[in-house]
């Protein structure tokens, strides 16, 4: 939404459901560390911190060569929220994966579907 806005209020009015989106992060690594066992923790949220760190090292100069780029005369189109819609396809391509990693996983252990699904809780789910 952020890319399209076109007036200045709009930015205001996206924040609402972009700050929703901050709950998600939390509640995935709750789910991803329900799947590993508790001697491997410390692993997993080493592993998760390392690439929350690779991306903020790799995002902004990214982003700020695609902002430079399409506000630039060398443009094909002039569009300067391009650097938020490479944030969505992202966004977008990552759900498609934890979408068919759930579907495998309720497949491969039917025992976790309640949790996958939403109906059970995350404490509940067995350690495999």
């Amino acid at each position: 939404m952020f890319g399209i806005a076109s007036q200045s209020w709009m930015m205001f009015a996206f924040l609402i459901p972009y700050c929703l989106g901050g709950i998600c992060g939390p509640a995935l690594q709750s789910v991803i560390a329900g799947h590993v066992k508790p001697n491997q923790q410390g692993e997993l949220q080493g592993s998760l911190t390392s690439l929350m760190s690779i991306t903020a090292a790799i995002g902004p100069p990214m982003m700020n060569g695609s902002f430079t780029y399409f506000t630039s005369a060398k443009a094909p189109f002039h569009f300067p929220g391009i650097h938020f819609m490479i944030g969505a396809v992202c966004m977008l391509l990552s759900i498609v994966i934890v979408w068919k990693v759930f579907n495998r996983e309720k497949k491969e252990h039917p025992e976790l579907k309640e949790v996958i699904e939403g109906a059970g809780t995350v404490g509940e789910m067995p350690m495999h």
